[in-house]
Formats: structure tokens, C-alpha cells, sequence
């Protein structure tokens, strides 16, 4: 059936297994690098020729616009499904595109697509990313009821690392309806050129990525970079986000006289991250939650060793001499770590080239979009053993 969402763009094949992409974000042709959204659709369109995808943004920032990215990806922005009037342009949707698949991220928006195809007898995935999975439903019992609603709504539910697969379970998902699917990590691109080995000659170069809020602990950051200070330690730390937790950071930074020594960037485009993680040594992560996070996957594939909390999916991406753990709002420990790494800098070099290898062996994406195509089959498949039509 064709796509008549408008005159001129459609996508054109009868044959093509049909997938409803729900997504908040997914990038316009001018973004320099894609979002994680964006690499899976186009990574399994790249590795199977008979599948299209409609992306519906959840949260459109510009209505009524149609974007082809070609012939097997349109994307289409109509009301956010928080507008009472979404139901009616999602059952256009179902009417002329007929899914054969739904794959939808986040818990809240997969409950209110289900709805619809539930009505029209298409089997769910629900992509669980982070919070929605291991963090909200242990702090809000509406947020745990919207998990098992979930859970029991979805055919299948991906998560991002294998903690949070245990959290479903904790929740009451069967384990045999959850999949963990590893993140693809574009590492042609986060490819570190020759990286200037350390020497206590020069300043030990810090980083963290990620939002400033207080589940990244980067306070704590600031609290171990004083007692670096303190001991007269040669060090540069940069702060990549924006968030809540500005105004304590900035305090501390004027509290401790660190203003020469860490620079607080706010937002980058995703684009220069690479320009910043080739600078670096270390990656200092305090998170006090996390799924299994992007920003230690970039690092690591930049060659930096990481410095990381015993939380979650962190614990996933342990490597022989590669990465420290530390516990929890700890900023001693952080510190000692730190210390570590500044005294054995060719542990730095060595450490750096295993998470590399590491990165390059295990997050591919196209063993990432072969996964989720074999999840997409595996529910076609059940589906017609009960001889229902599409």
C-alpha cells in the first residue's frame, strides 16, 4: 500500500516489512552526526533491502512537516501523542502504512500506541533507554504501574545493557520477553587520530560528558579536582552538558579557585564531541545510576580509560587495566583513582588501547541492526503461526 501522507513523497514497496519507528528524536538531513535513533533505523535499512520505516516523532518541534530520507525512511511530524487529538492522526497512520511491526521508545508512549495496535493485531517492541526502566520505577509507584503496563502491553522489550533487563525482571516481565540489544557506536567516527601519550610533563587532561544533574554526581568531580589542587597536581578538566546542577558546579568552581583549571562548556553539537575526547586521558563518570551509558562507549573508543561508578550497566564494560570503579558520591575515591592513573601513565596507553578494542569488538552496528531485525522476524513470524494477516 502506499504512504499518501503526501502528494509527492510516499514509500513505495507492497512487499517491504512495514515498521512504525515511535521516536522523540530522530535528526533532520543537516545534522552532522547522527542520533542513536537515527544509526539504528538507517543501520538496518543499510543491512536488509526489504525493510521501510515510518518514524513518527513523539514530540515533533515543527508540525506537518513529511521528511524522505529516501525511499525506505519517511519521517512525518504530526500532534505529540500528549494532544488528545494524536489517536486520530496514529489510526491514519495504521490505516495507509499498515505496520506489520510497532517499535516504539520510552514506556509512556508505547502504552498509548499500543492501544491502536492492539486494535489493528501489531505486535509491540518497546525499547526501554535508561530511566524509564532502572531509575523512575524504584523512585515513583506511578512510574512502576506504567512499567508493568508496559511490560504486559509490549510483545518484546529491548534493553540497552543487561542490568536493565534485570530490572524488568524485577518489575515482573517475563525474562523470556526481554532482549538485550547492545548500543552501536559509530567508532569510524569516534576514531582517535595519534593521542599525545601522558607524562607528569604536562597537565592531565579530565572529561566528563553527559548531562549536569544530580544522577551524574559531577560535583563530585569538583570536590576530587580541589584535593588535586591541593596536592599540587598539573591537571585540565572539561565539563561537556547543561543542566540543573550548573549553579552548585559553578559555586564550587569559585569556592576552590578552580576557574583555571576546569572549563565548563554546556551543549556541543554531538559532532565536535571527538575534537574534545581526543584531547583527553581520562573519562571521570560518577554517575549514581545508569543504563549502559553512551558518552563511556565514545570514550572508550577515543582510547581514554574510564573512571566509573560500580552502578548498572557500567559494570558491563570493565576492561582489565582500561577502567577504575569507585563507589558511589565518593570523591575520594575518585581522587585516588585519578592518582592512579597519574602515577602509571602507560597504564593510560595500555588501558586505552583495550577499551578500543573492546568498543570496535562488541558494539558494531551492524551486529546491532542484524539483532533487531531478527527480533522484528521472530514477531512476524509468531504472528503468522496463528494465521493472523497483516
Amino acid at each position: 500500500m502506499y504512504m499518501n501522507f503526501t502528494a509527492n513523497e510516499q514509500l513505495n514497496s507492497k512487499r517491504n516489512l512495514r515498521v512504525l519507528y515511535f521516536t522523540p528524536v530522530f535528526n533532520l538531513k543537516n545534522t552532522k552526526i547522527d542520533t542513536y535513533m537515527t544509526r539504528e533505523v538507517k543501520s538496518v535499512v543499510l543491512n536488509y533491502p526489504n525493510i521501510e520505516y515510518l518514524v513518527y516523532l513523539t514530540n515533533p518541534r515543527k508540525k506537518d512537516k513529511v521528511v524522505m530520507y529516501n525511499e525506505r525512511i519517511l519521517q512525518v511530524n504530526r500532534r505529540t501523542y500528549k494532544n488528545f487529538l494524536f489517536l486520530k492522526e496514529a489510526l491514519k497512520i495504521f490505516v495507509k502504512f499498515r505496520p506489520q511491526i510497532v517499535h516504539s521508545h520510552y514506556v509512556v508512549p508505547s502504552i498509548i500506541i499500543n492501544f491502536l495496535a492492539k486494535i489493528f493485531r501489531v505486535p509491540t517492541i518497546l525499547h526501554g533507554r535508561g530511566q524509564d526502566v532502572n531509575y523512575r520505577p524504584y523512585r515513583s509507584i506511578k512510574s512502576k504501574i506504567l512499567l508493568l503496563v508496559a511490560g504486559k502491553l509490549n510483545k518484546q522489550v529491548v534493553t540497552v545493557c543487561k542490568s536493565m533487563k534485570k530490572d524488568c525482571m524485577q518489575f515482573k516481565i517475563k525474562k523470556n520477553k526481554v532482549k538485550v540489544i547492545y548500543n552501536g557506536i559509530d567508532f569510524m567516527y569516534f576514531n582517535p587520530k595519534e593521542k599525545t601519550s601522558f607524562s607528569n610533563q604536562r597537565s592531565l587532561e579530565l572529561i566528563h560528558v553527559g548531562a549536569l544533574n544530580p544522577r551524574k554526581a559531577q560535583d563530585l568531580i569538583i570536590e576530587a579536582c580541589k584535593v588535586l589542587k591541593d596536592n599540587n597536581i598539573k591537571f585540565h578538566l572539561t565539563l561537556i552538558g547543561e543542566g540543573v546542577l550548573r549553579p552548585k558546579i559553578n559555586d564550587l568552581i569559585n569556592k576552590y579557585d578552580l576557574s583555571d583549571y576546569v572549563d565548563l562548556l554546556g551543549n556541543i553539537e554531538h559532532y565536535y564531541l571527538p575534537k574534545y575526547l581526543q584531547k583527553a586521558d581520562i573519562m571521570v563518570f560518577p554517575s549514581v545510576t545508569e543504563g549502559l551509558p553512551n558518552a563511556v562507549l565514545e570514550a572508550m573508543s577515543m582510547k581514554l580509560v574510564v573512571i566509573m561508578t560500580r552502578v548498572d550497566g557500567n559494570l558491563e564494560l570493565v576492561q582489565d587495566i582500561g577502567t577504575i570503579l569507585v563507589d558511589i558520591n565518593n570523591s575520594q575515591q575518585l581522587f585516588d583513582a585519578i592518582m592512579h592513573y597519574y602515577n602509571n601513565p602507560s597504564e593510560i596507553e595500555i588501558g586505552g588501547e583495550i577499551n578500543r578494542n573492546f568498543i570496535v569488538n562488541t558494539f558494531s552496528w551492524d551486529k546491532h541492526a542484524k539483532e533487531i531485525y531478527q527480533v522484528y522476524n521472530f514477531l512476524i513470524h509468531k504472528r503468522m503461526k496463528k494465521n493472523d494477516k497483516y
